[in-house]
């Protein structure tokens, strides 16, 4: 009995966790570049379902329980998100290539991050600051294929600005006949989902994914939307909620018969 409302605790437990991912995915709804979490829950059947030869492969929580359902891991879904028009040149969208199995994504390096650190993200509406280096909405420098910060020449007043598919920015002076070269987007893809880890602000960490060069799928005067989808993140909050409150009233239920079972026990005999 005492099994039973450790298993429904866990059980509880798990969809806390998994109802505050879905919290945070329904409250980035409107972050461009934004990728919604999923919760990865590890089971273990009953002990006398266990295959001998694996008993000793599970999550060492559930292997004192017996049994039930734990929070294994949380991951990241990096499918691309729907495109939005501004018409912004400093905007851009990175398409991924159909079929790859593949995500894109932009080197971005942080004000006091160690020299050669790089981090990633989808978020893509990009302006120069006073000096003219490029940055995007939360202030992160954006890096070149060379992992060096982009300078947007601003000494001739506010200039036109092209970005090729490639990532290659074109800036032409105002009042000026040529557009010159003055820079290219660090672009980078991979497929290793499990090691791209959030860092915030829609930032991303590689923890040992492979990050393959990819100047292509750049789209200027784009931004992608989040990939969140409400009405999933809604029902799945629901689904959620219900089984936590399932579980609570099995805890609810087996502490009232334990209470009864040392009351019947501890009475005295009226033989």
């Amino acid at each position: 009995m005492i099994n039973g409302v450790y298993l429904s605790t866990m059980g509880a437990l798990v969809q806390t966790g998994r109802h505050a991912t879905i919290a945070n995915n329904l409250a980035n709804a409107n972050t461009h570049g934004f990728k919604p979490d999923w919760s990865i829950f590890t089971a273990v059947p009953v002990e006398n379902a266990w295959h001998p030869e694996r008993r000793f492969q599970w999550d060492k929580i559930l292997m004192r329980t017996g049994g039930g359902v734990w929070n294994d891991t949380t991951i990241t879904n990096l499918r691309e998100g729907p495109l939005q028009r501004t018409g912004n040149a400093f905007d851009i969208a990175l398409a991924n290539e159909v079929g790859s199995g593949m995500t894109s994504f932009m080197m971005i390096s942080p004000d006091g991050a160690e020299p050669g650190e790089v981090y990633y993200t989808r978020a893509g509406h990009l302006t120069p600051d006073q000096n003219g280096v490029l940055r995007t909405t939360t202030g992160d420098r954006v890096l070149d294929p060379a992992g060096e910060p982009i300078v947007i020449p601003m000494e001739d007043g506010n200039p036109e600005v092209q970005i090729r598919d490639d990532g290659t920015i074109l800036s032409r002076a105002e009042g000026g006949m040529e557009s010159v070269a003055v820079g290219q987007i660090g672009v980078v893809r991979t497929a290793d989902y499990r090691n791209m880890k959030k860092e915030g602000d829609s930032r991303f960490v590689s923890q040992g994914a492979e990050m393959l060069p990819w100047q292509n799928g750049v789209r200027s005067g784009y931004l992608e939307e989040s990939a969140t989808n409400a009405i999933d993140e809604m029902t799945g909050m629901i689904e959620a909620s219900r089984i936590y409150e399932t579980n609570m009233r099995f805890i609810t239920i087996q502490d009232e018969t334990l209470g009864q079972t040392v009351r019947r026990v501890g009475a005295p005999s009226t033989a």
